[in-house]
């Protein structure tokens, strides 16, 4: 890997800010725009530049199996996008059968602003208790305290993604040494490149 892939890798990683329900566009918009802002903001799940991470018939057949509303006019809202994340991000690690459970789950208890925005701070959370154990020492131990039952299951798999492109990260960099060499802890946060225009 070059040192430009490295210092993205690093970027993207360490610098996951997802957008919060109240950032999502107040408007409906088509699905090229759709994609332009869950690729901006999960360019982190992407091993190679060729990866794609949502296409347009990925989004159809979401619809198709109604894990997402269908769109209204051709346009899609906040509910859409919020759930395409999640779903994006998900179904990394579960099948999306289980990633609709989970989703009418956690709505049906939180209602959709909550249940969105949580998942967003437990999915930054996960990663930055991952990735700032690395580089401090050549051994760590890795605790998660203080978990209630009612986010037991969003904790886990949030961790679980973490744990999975963190893993993917050092067979790609052919080892965790190498990982170390790049992963200065830090406490800098960015968010996605977006722009919302009517």
């Amino acid at each position: 890997m070059e040192e430009k892939e490295l210092m993205q890798f690093r970027e993207a990683t360490f610098r996951i800010k997802l957008l919060r329900w109240e950032e999502l566009p107040d408007f409906g918009i088509y699905s090229d725009q759709v994609l332009t802002i869950i690729e901006n903001q999960l360019l982190f799940l992407q091993q190679t530049e060729d990866d794609r991470i949502i296409t347009p018939a990925m989004v159809n057949n979401y619809v198709k199996y109604r894990l997402i509303e269908r769109p209204i006019k051709k346009k899609y809202y906040k509910i859409h996008i919020a759930k395409l994340i999640v779903i994006s991000l998900l179904k990394q690690v579960l099948p999306l059968t289980d990633i609709e459970k989970g989703m009418a789950l956690q709505t049906a208890l939180k209602g959709n602003e909550v249940a969105y925005n949580t998942f967003c701070d437990e999915v930054e959370q996960s990663f930055q208790r991952l990735y700032d154990c690395l580089g401090r020492n050549k051994e760590f131990s890795f605790t998660v305290d203080h978990i209630s039952n009612e986010n037991l299951a969003l904790k886990m798999v949030t961790l679980s993604l973490a744990s999975k492109l963190l893993t993917q990260q050092i067979i790609t960099l052919n080892g965790a040494r190498n990982l170390n060499e790049i992963a200065a802890p830090t406490d800098v946060t960015v968010k996605g490149e977006n722009s919302f225009e009517k």
